[in-house]
């Protein structure tokens, strides 16, 4: 999996942060309460895109002399660190690490402030002229239009300054849109939160994605700020719709959004769900967070007796299919939640029985990975809990497959799923990406091999369910099989 880590030093109200940012093609959301530092890490990540970005947004009270964001890729490592005038300087030079792609938010900020009073002073003196506008692309005005209206027309009349030369001899430092409402022109900044921030975002994707004006070989970064804020649920759920479609067209795209918004959590994939966790300064980034956790909607459904807590689909699968093949949803509703990492699991338990929101005669349970049976501390021996006979699917993968713990498992695996590159040349490949270890070998492998199925066709949850049907078959689940029956039928 390529990825890019982070770190920041004294920068707002983060002290310390170090974390890594998966740069596969995907949506990625960052999620976290409010002062948690999430918009703060976009920042940073932001100063990919363009050098200016540290230094046109944060105030000098932001940071001090000693603050620091560095990147590490591929083996080369950027210091950014600010000069007293304001601008920040790296430590890499001319050749600092550089991605294509726009940062955008709600809020305006440095050059788009500065347009924003010079095109209302243009068009209050009548000095934008016929000839310096035309009208929009319609690829932003069909889009636009269906994102916050439902309809193709709505902004039928949506007008940009010609060209950037233009621009430039206007005063301008970004190409500004218009629309005509009653025959006045109005800009951009005087529109809404939402259309000032689509509008951006649209031209950008025309431009540099369906008209394919940057390399289809290199990386494209969109970062998106507290999407909520500027747009309403519909239409960031047809926003997302709308990243997904280019997304699956372009393997270079890479959308990592902030937002605290239930919509955008259910929207995307629970793998790439990244939850910011801040701790007296601290900042660290948590990830493979799954929607129940993260809103606390486990029990949106009246009527279950029993709630059984996982940390992943693949204790899921395997739980639902021992309850299938012994009966045990008999004449009971039973509800399997993932919930992601041991403690997000055993935390929301004690959040839920603590708060009784689940009612009376209600029971709760959590299934927890093996392998982490010794770190559950004092704070939990109250609490039900049970633990598989296997690990999480990605460190299970990793010692049957690389470190061939179970050779007879290995061979299953290899003649049912990798019949066109073998276990063996996936193995090499990763160790050619990975010359040594690298953090998180078990989650990187995993997304090879689950990037070799999807290019195949196969998806993650077939996958899944028919790993299952093998491990029930190769490891003796007969003790927590039973465990399982005393809980349910107790």
């Amino acid at each position: 999996m390529e990825s890019i880590n982070l770190k920041l030093k004294n920068i707002k109200n983060i002290v310390s942060a170090d974390v890594e940012f998966p740069l596969e093609r995907g949506i990625y959301g960052v999620v976290g309460s409010n002062g948690c530092g999430k918009s703060t890490v976009l920042l940073a990540l932001a100063q990919l895109t363009s050098k200016y970005r540290l230094g046109g947004i944060l105030q000098k009270e932001d940071y001090s002399i000693n603050s620091e964001v560095e990147f590490e890729y591929q083996g080369q490592v950027d210091v950014w660190s600010p000069n007293t005038n304001g601008t920040w300087k790296c430590s890499s030079g001319a050749k600092a690490l550089q991605f294509n792609g726009m940062y955008e938010g709600s809020l305006f900020y440095g050059s788009r402030f500065d347009d924003s009073r010079k095109i209302d002073e243009l068009l209050a003196n009548g000095k934008i002229n016929e000839e310096d506008v035309v009208d929009s692309d319609e690829y932003v005005i069909k889009k636009m239009s269906m994102i916050l209206h439902g309809n193709y027309d709505r902004y039928k009349k949506l007008k940009r300054i010609r060209n950037r030369h233009v621009a430039q001899s206007l005063g301008f430092k970004n190409a500004p849109y218009l629309n005509e409402v009653n025959g006045a022109l109005i800009s951009q900044y005087r529109m809404s939160s939402g259309e000032c921030l689509l509008v951006s975002l649209l031209h950008f994707l025309y431009n540099s994605i369906v008209r394919r004006s940057l390399p289809k070989d290199q990386k494209i970064l969109l970062l998106i700020d507290e999407i909520e804020l500027a747009l309403h649920p519909l239409a960031v759920s047809r926003l997302l719709d709308l990243l997904n479609d280019l997304i699956r067209e372009n393997d270079n795209l890479v959308v990592i959004l902030t937002s605290h918004s239930p919509e955008v959590i259910r929207k995307l994939k629970p793998t790439n769900l990244l939850k910011i966790n801040y701790e007296n300064g601290t900042v660290s980034l948590e990830s493979n967070c799954y929607p129940s956790y993260l809103i606390r909607d486990v029990y949106t459904h009246d009527g279950y007796d029993f709630l059984l807590l996982t940390e992943d689909v693949l204790a899921r699968a395997i739980v639902e299919k021992i309850l299938l093949n012994e009966d045990l949803k008999e004449s009971k509703l039973v509800h399997i939640v993932p919930a992601g990492g041991w403690k997000n699991v055993l935390v929301l338990q004690k959040e839920l029985l603590t708060g009784n929101v689940l009612g009376i005669n209600k029971q709760i349970i959590s299934i927890l990975d093996g392998d982490i049976k010794g770190d559950v501390g004092e704070e939990y021996r109250d609490i039900r809990k049970l633990f598989l006979p296997v690990k999480s699917i990605e460190k299970y993968i990793y010692e049957v497959v690389v470190e061939n713990k179970n050779p007879k498992i290995r061979k299953v695996l290899n003649d049912k799923y990798f019949t066109i590159k073998s276990l063996d040349t996936l193995i090499s490949e990763f160790h050619e990406r990975f010359p040594s270890t690298p953090k998180s070998p078990d989650k990187k492998f995993y997304f090879k091999i689950k990037k070799d199925l999807e290019n195949r066709g196969v998806s993650e949850d077939v996958f899944i369910n028919n790993l299952v049907d093998d491990l029930l078959k190769n490891v003796d689940f007969s003790e927590f099989t039973n465990q399982v029956k005393a809980f349910l039928c107790s």
